[in-house]
């Protein structure tokens, strides 16, 4: 029957949906009117049918990671990360543990004594990320000498040290021979396990401050060029103990297409330098984006996380971190829901149950074979510059990146870009505020996180 109703209907192709808006727009025209620009530089038609799909260029699905050799497992896993601070309980962690999480960022110093803190904390069952405070390789032997102390097999140990050599270029006024000699002696100290990564290319630093995602991808990838072209260290090495960290924003559908171009370009980049690496093997951690985020209205910034920690699973992020704004001082409250927003997707949404929920869509298809060639014109225009590290010591990147974090933010004080508890449904006077406010200063070669909505923070800080 189904069949037979079916055949009284024509299909049609993209010309007569086209023809149809056209009328059904009245004399409007229908490029100004449907189509629009993502982030300046991709042109996003009203609707895809299968007459976009790629030819000779497909996008292969479920390469986020192998799928179970046993039975009855999910098709798909991500640890969810909890971020850990000395200042934490040992009854903290372990609640975090017991009731989701199965990761940790762990913030060390390097005089810590974790033998209270991660007391009955097993590191060979879940993952351990630590986040240095200071000196990485401090932090690192910290780490070590406690699992050393426990008794666990250091070839046992997942997750790794979040941590980037460029941090020490934007942060400390380092150079690039510097940050090499210490990632050399970090890959000299990093346990020799498979699943436990030396450093990660931070593309975070970029998002974060303001960049697009495209911009994301070309600044983050000619970094990583830079190192790869100049450390002396064996690109073999650097790809096996490297994975890579990014923050996903609001833009749901393009930061779903950005990890999976991510992913992609990562394999691509490697057989330039005779590395043969399938997708599944490239390692990527997400966190929400606290660029997204604002001081006016947290009760909104719950929604974003969700729909950020959403589109990082759908776009094959390995690990999550939903991070509060101002983590460091979020309520327990705060903290629980933004740990529970993985266990959601799990248990409520089950999208661990579907390899790749979105393979197949012709408007994700074309947004990741978009960014993929924007990418590399993108890095080929830093190349014929002189290259991502000239451009840094020149400047030129922050002041990209300062200059698109300016149009952004004037955008949504003037209201061009509409976000919402902000300049369209602004939250109530009761919920205005309740978070820190944070002015960002910025060094000459430093790139600091900042929100979208700062300008409007500054505006109602100074009417309050």
């Amino acid at each position: 029957m189904t069949q037979l109703l079916f055949s009284d209907f024509a299909p049609a192709n993209k010309e007569s949906w086209i023809s149809q808006a056209i009328k059904d727009l009245k004399g409007k025209d229908f490029d100004s009117s449907l189509k629009s620009s993502l982030w300046d530089e991709i042109e996003i038609a009203p609707f895809y049918t299968q007459e976009d799909a790629l030819v000779g260029k497909e996008i292969p699905a479920n390469s986020f990671e192998n799928s179970p050799e046993i039975g009855g497992f999910p098709s798909r896993n991500w640890v969810n990360y909890f971020k850990v601070s000395a200042q934490k309980s040992n009854k903290q962690v372990l609640n975090a543990l017991e009731n989701g999480a199965n990761g940790l960022i762990l913030c060390l110093q390097g005089q810590e004594d974790l033998k209270q803190l991660l007391q009955e904390v097993r590191p060979e069952y879940i993952s351990i990320l630590i986040k240095p405070q200071g000196d990485p390789t401090a932090a690192m032997d910290t780490f070590l000498t406690w699992v050393r102390a426990i008794g666990v097999d250091e070839s046992r140990l997942n997750g790794g040290l979040l941590w980037s050599p460029m941090d020490m270029l934007f942060e400390e006024g380092k150079s690039l021979v510097e940050a090499t000699q210490k990632l050399n002696s970090i890959l000299d100290l990093c346990p020799k396990s498979s699943n436990f990564y030396g450093f990660h290319f931070n593309f975070t630093r970029y998002a974060e401050a303001g960049a697009s995602g495209l911009d994301e991808l070309i600044l983050g990838f000619g970094e990583m060029i830079d190192l790869l072209d100049q450390s002396g260290i064996d690109p073999n090495r650097l790809f096996g103990k490297g994975a890579f960290f990014t923050a996903v924003g609001d833009l749901h559908f393009p930061e779903i297409a950005k990890l999976k171009a991510l992913r992609l370009f990562a394999t691509t980049l490697a057989l330039q330098y005779d590395i043969e690496l399938k997708p599944q093997d490239i390692s990527i951690f997400a966190k929400t984006s606290a660029w997204s985020k604002s001081t006016i209205d947290a009760n909104t910034n719950l929604i974003r996380q969700t729909y950020e920690a959403m589109a990082a699973v759908l776009g094959g992020a390995n690990a999550l971190w939903v991070a509060p704004l101002q983590d460091e001082k979020a309520s327990e409250l705060e903290l629980r829901i933004a740990r529970n927003v993985s266990s959601i997707l799990v248990h409520e949404s089950y999208l661990d149950k579907v390899a790749d929920p979105a393979a197949g869509s012709y408007y994700l298809d074309f947004l990741i074979d978009q960014l993929r060639e924007k990418t590399k014109a993108g890095l080929q225009k830093l190349e014929e510059k002189g290259g991502w590290y000239q451009n840094f010591e020149l400047g030129h990147i922050h002041q990209q990146i300062r200059e698109s974090r300016e149009k952004q933010q004037n955008q949504v004080l003037l209201g061009e870009i509409a976000k919402i508890g902000v300049n369209k449904y602004p939250a109530s006077n009761s919920l205005k505020n309740d978070l820190d406010f944070l002015p960002v200063e910025e060094k000459s070669k430093q790139l600091n996180p900042s929100r979208s909505s700062f300008l409007v923070e500054l505006k109602n800080q100074t009417e309050a």
